[in-house]
């Protein structure tokens, strides 16, 4: 009974409620047999192609008068620039002139919209039942409004509008509807051509708006258009899952199968209509997988943006955008789709905010080149080139490695290249500098074989001779400059060079700055332009002072927090390997062409990128059909595009779904330094033994490898996958989400002549788990440890056991590798344990044998899950009344 108050067609993606019969006079002329009808092939994204079947299959029947072609309206025939009809409503409260600055008032005024229907339809609804109660009539009660009736429900003084008259309000909410709509262009091409092969064509829409209001509607939206018919389910107080297409059949004298609706809502505009015996052809909006994205992304701009000039539904139109190229733009690989519907539009946003930075240089009247740089910078300068034909970008080939090598000789040393490398050994080094010695060797081998960078970086110096490293750098920075004077026309008379990269530090920009300086030092560069960064997401604080260069992020701090943009570039590799050109990094150069490193990816890596890459480009070229259509440029308010863009971003970083975790996961990271080491984007095993050893906000900051903790994590389920989105916003509160204490316990450490107690705390995690963390020092040579689980449960699953080492108890908490131990080290003493359950008495402990400790202390971790209804209890108000606090467990039922 609820369904028939509040049905997806009135609320959802389709229609907005309902309208009335709209005639315009014009006869119907008689149709024979129509021609043949071709149709454009509609795609979805991640899905197999399938095309909109002609009109010209429907039955022919003796009792037709003619064919005729139903269309509903709202995303079918109109689509609006935003997902959902709330983007009107929220419109329709910045045009009603409310207090759009007071903090929530948008959001509940969109509310209250919502609510004003659902009260007005049921109070159509229940004032109808009463004579299908009585028996008066056969048919389910209605209930259609109109939108008149949904603003006399609206609390208008709550948000200062009480001067306005429901019907004012009825009239801001039309006029937010004419600004937002647009036609549908491949559905407009088919209500054309079925007019032009003698068809009658009309709409039938559930909707509040009547008659006169939709007309006008979709004149504004297609100025001269034409139809036979036009009903609208408030005017004859029937939808049409009810009685409007028998209304349509008996006033327009059509047998059913002489007429075929088209139609986006699966209940409306399919089933209705069929069960009538009417042709219904749908017209989906989004897959599954694309309507589900939209969704993730609504709630991580709410989660981690600062929001949006115009608020969080309303983004120019791009999701209407990406929708329609997902639907009729061919893919036919998933990666492909992903590239289409996410990689596409971030990266024609950024293009948008790179082509106005270059305006603004470009205005003081100086000489101005752009240049992208390799190898991340790949797919921005394939938008560019296809957004820009009339204007040519240089290809720089040139990485944080080659920038700071041709700056080693000055003031700043080695120290940009390795100081942010926690470790690194005599492979690795070579592979980076170029350069061996015997002192390098002797250096790693007092080292112990492993090195800090900072450690390596201050001893080079030493280790090398002022001499072969003024040859090591004065030969990068030659080579580098011979690339540029090559890829960048008279680039000696520059006065300016942006280069565009994905971004983060500037490493690149600052590196080429110093490398020019020091050539001008010699005599043997020029001056150098002003170099300025283009990048799309930046840390804004490494780039706030670069003297007379300057550098600015798409998706700046003002944008996301600084929270959310360390945790955007903690995840951030999973971009860099879909946008990289497919080839090695450069190493050095030779009469300026790079010479470039193997390519680390394997085949199938590179194939997948170049895919999602393809897909990306079709949807530019979308936008690019969109603009010379003289369709609005969704792109063209930057403050709501890099908003848009950052959730883009953040969702597919930080929320991916399965099927980007199965598309992605497997992929590997290649370095970029100049060494061969590969590591794994995605890696759910290190989740998992980081969520059973260590607490859940804890294990969402993992440290790389793996180089994607959000989607090793989502690997384990969609819980922890939107806990670590929570983590990447900020918003995962310690005391739900972490280990919080519960009690505490006596365990027994067993060495090789006694057995000590030790109390340890029990911890409840956030799937009510109980953790526990046995400290062991090495000196005490501990055997084994017995946890009395009796004690805390009579039958529990054991979750699993962890150790880990190091040489204090927070190094090996947080930084050391977690070793789960096997079945083999467990066993049950005054109890059973079997398929992880251990039963026992009070006196039952799970007695655990400790391997051998390489380390000064180690850490032992157990979590298991008490059984029959029980969970733990963090109880600490017993704490604060001076109480000592137990182990607290809901009794089983």
């Amino acid at each position: 009974m609820r369904a028939e108050v509040m049905r997806a067609e009135d609320t959802g993606a389709e229609d907005t409620g309902a309208d009335a019969t709209h005639r315009t006079g014009q006869a119907s002329a008689p149709v024979g047999e129509p021609a043949a009808m071709v149709a454009p092939a509609v795609v979805h994204a991640g899905v197999e192609a399938t095309a909109v079947p002609a009109w010209d299959d429907a039955p022919v029947t003796p009792a037709r008068t003619g064919l005729a072609v139903s269309f509903d309206v709202f995303d079918t025939v109109l689509m609006r620039r935003c997902t959902t009809p709330d983007g009107v409503f929220e419109l329709a409260c910045r045009h009603a002139g409310a207090d759009v600055g007071r903090p929530g008032l948008v959001e509940s005024f969109v509310q209250h919209r919502k609510l004003a229907e659902t009260t007005a339809r049921r109070r159509v609804f229940r004032a109808n039942s009463e004579p299908a109660r009585s028996g008066r009539v056969d048919r389910v009660a209605s209930a259609e409004v109109t939108i008149e009736a949904i603003y006399q429900e609206f609390p208008r003084r709550l948000f200062g509008l009480e001067a306005l008259a429901p019907a004012d309000l009825a009239e801001i909410e039309f006029r937010a509807e004419l600004d937002l709509c647009v036609a549908d262009p491949e559905v407009a091409f088919l209500y054309d051509e079925a007019r032009d092969e003698g068809f009658r064509t009309g709409f039938v829409s559930d909707t509040y708006w009547g008659a006169e209001r939709l007309a006008k509607l979709l004149r504004h939206c297609r100025p001269g258009l034409a139809w036979d018919f036009l009903y609208a389910s408030c005017d004859h107080g029937t939808a049409k899952a009810d009685r409007l297409f028998e209304h349509v059949l008996e006033a327009e004298n059509l047998d059913p199968a002489a007429l075929t609706h088209m139609g986006d809502n699966p209940a409306a505009d399919v089933a209705a209509p069929r069960k009538l015996g009417i042709g219904a052809r749908p017209y989906a909006q989004a897959t599954p997988w694309l309507a589900g994205v939209l969704q993730r992304e609504e709630t991580i701009f709410a989660l981690a943006t600062h929001g949006a000039p115009m608020g969080r539904r309303l983004d120019g139109g791009a999701r209407t955008l990406r929708r329609r190229a997902a639907r009729t733009t061919p893919v036919t690989t998933p990666a492909a789709a992903l590239g289409l519907a996410v990689l596409g539009p971030v990266l024609a946003a950024f293009d948008r905010f790179v082509e106005a930075q270059v305006r603004q240089i470009e205005a003081e009247g100086r000489r101005v080149a752009v240049a992208f740089l390799a190898r991340d910078g790949a797919l921005s300068r394939d938008v560019w080139t296809r957004l820009h034909p009339d204007r040519p970008a240089a290809w720089l080939e040139i990485n944080r490695r080659t920038a700071a090598l041709a700056a080693a000789d000055g003031e700043a040393g080695f120290a940009p290249l390795l100081d942010p490398i926690d470790a690194i050994d005599r492979p690795t080094a070579v592979d980076m500098l170029g350069l061996d010695a015997p002192a390098l060797r002797r250096f790693f081998a007092t080292s112990g074989g492993v090195a800090t960078g900072p450690a390596l970086a201050a001893a080079l110096p030493r280790l090398f001779g002022r001499k072969a490293i003024a040859d090591l750098a004065g030969g990068m920075r030659d080579g580098l400059i011979a690339h540029l004077r090559r890829e960048i026309g008279g680039f000696d008379g520059l006065d300016d060079l942006v280069l565009v990269d994905l971004g983060y530090s500037g490493s690149v920009q600052k590196g080429l700055r110093r490398a020019l300086d020091l050539a001008l030092q010699a005599g043997a560069g020029p001056a150098g332009p002003r170099l300025h960064g283009v990048y799309l997401v930046g840390r804004d604080a490494a780039l706030d002072d670069l003297g007379p260069d300057t550098a600015s992020s798409f998706i700046s701090d003002l944008v996301v927090s600084p929270h959310v943009k360390e945790a955007l570039l903690g995840n951030i590799a999973v971009l860099e390997q879909l946008c990289a050109a497919s080839t090695g990094s450069v190493r050095a150069y030779r009469d300026g062409l790079p010479l470039r490193e193997a390519e680390r990816r394997d085949a199938a890596h590179v194939a997948l990128a170049r895919e999602a890459q393809a897909g990306a480009l079709r949807f530019v070229e979308k936008l690019a059909e969109e603009i010379l259509d003289g369709r609005p440029d969704p792109f063209a308010e930057l403050d709501t595009a890099a908003a848009w863009t950052a959730a883009l971003l953040a969702r597919l970083l930080f929320l991916p779904t399965d099927d980007e975790v199965l598309l992605l996961g497997g992929l590997a990271h290649d370095v970029n330094l100049g060494s061969r080491n590969t590591v794994a984007l995605a890696d759910p095993q290190a989740a998992a033994d980081a969520v059973l050893a260590r607490a859940l906000p804890d294990a969402c900051a993992m440290a790389a490898p793996p180089m994607w903790p959000a989607g090793s994590l989502a690997a384990l389920s969609p819980l922890h996958g939107f806990a670590y989105a929570l983590f990447g916003a900020g918003a995962l509160p310690g005391d739900v989400f972490g280990d919080v204490p519960c009690g505490r316990i006596d365990v027994t450490l067993v060495g090789p002549r006694k057995a000590v107690p030790l109390t340890v705390t029990c911890l409840r995690t956030p799937a009510g788990d109980l953790r526990l963390r046995v400290p062991l020092i090495a000196d005490r040579r501990i055997e084994a440890v017995a946890v009395p689980v009796g004690q805390l449960a009579a039958r529990a699953l054991l979750r699993g056991v962890t150790m880990q080492q190091g040489e204090t108890g927070r190094e090996a908490l947080h930084k050391a590798p977690i070793t789960t131990l096997g079945r083999d080290r467990l066993q049950a003493v005054g109890g059973t344990l079997a398929d992880e359950v251990m039963r026992s008495g009070p006196d039952g402990s799970l007695v655990i044998l400790l391997p051998k400790t390489t380390g000064r202390v180690a850490v032992l971790t157990l979590v298991l899950t008490p059984l029959g209804g029980a969970r733990p209890l963090a109880l600490s108000l017993a704490d604060q009344a001076g109480e000592a606090a137990t182990t607290s467990i809901v009794p089983e039922a």
